[in-house]
C-alpha cells in the first residue's frame, strides 16, 4: 500500500511542501499515478525520515531553554521601559494641563487689560471734551474776562 502526499505528510508529521521539495529534489523516490499524484512507499518515507530528523531536536531545545532566560531579561526590560513611558506620558499630560491653565489665565488677564485700556481711553477722551467745553465760555464771560 502506497501513501499519497497528504497521507505521507501526516505520517511523517511534516508539511506537504517539505515532502514535495524532497520528492522533486530526489530525496524521496516515489512514482506518480495516472492522475499525476505522488505514490510514496512507506519504507521509502521511513528511510527519508531517519535521514532527515526533525530540525527541532534536543540541541535546539537546550538553546531554546537558554534563550528563555535571555527572553525573561528582555521581558523585564520591556516592562521597565513601558512603565517609564507611562510615567513620562503622565508627566507630559500634567504639564500640558498646567500650560493650558496658564494660557487661559493669561488670556483672561489680556481680556481684562484690554477692557481696562478701553475704559481708561474713554476717561481720557471725556477729559479732553470737558477741557474743550471749559475753553468755550459764554459771551459775557468773554466780554468781561
Amino acid at each position: 500500500m502506497k501513501l499519497t502526499l497528504g497521507q505521507a505528510a501526516k505520517t511523517a508529521k511534516r508539511s506537504k511542501g517539505t515532502l514535495s521539495k524532497a520528492l522533486n529534489s530526489g530525496g524521496i523516490s516515489a512514482e506518480k499515478d495516472d492522475k499525476g499524484r505522488w505514490q510514496i512507499d512507506p519504507s521509502e518515507l521511513s528511510r527519508w525520515m531517519s535521514a532527515n530528523p526533525f530540525p527541532n531536536g534536543e540541541k535546539n531545545q537546550v538553546e531554546t531553554h537558554l534563550e528563555t532566560h535571555e527572553n525573561n531579561a528582555l521581558n523585564v526590560e520591556v516592562k521597565m521601559l513601558r512603565e517609564r513611558i507611562d510615567a513620562i506620558t503622565a508627566e507630559r499630560d500634567r504639564e500640558r494641563g498646567q500650560l493650558v491653565d496658564q494660557i487661559e489665565d493669561l488670556r483672561a488677564r489680556l481680556d481684562g487689560a484690554e477692557a481696562e485700556r478701553v475704559r481708561l481711553n474713554a476717561l481720557l477722551t471725556d477729559q479732553r471734551e470737558r477741557s474743550a467745553q471749559q475753553i468755550k465760555r459764554g459771551f459775557w464771560a468773554r466780554l468781561v474776562g
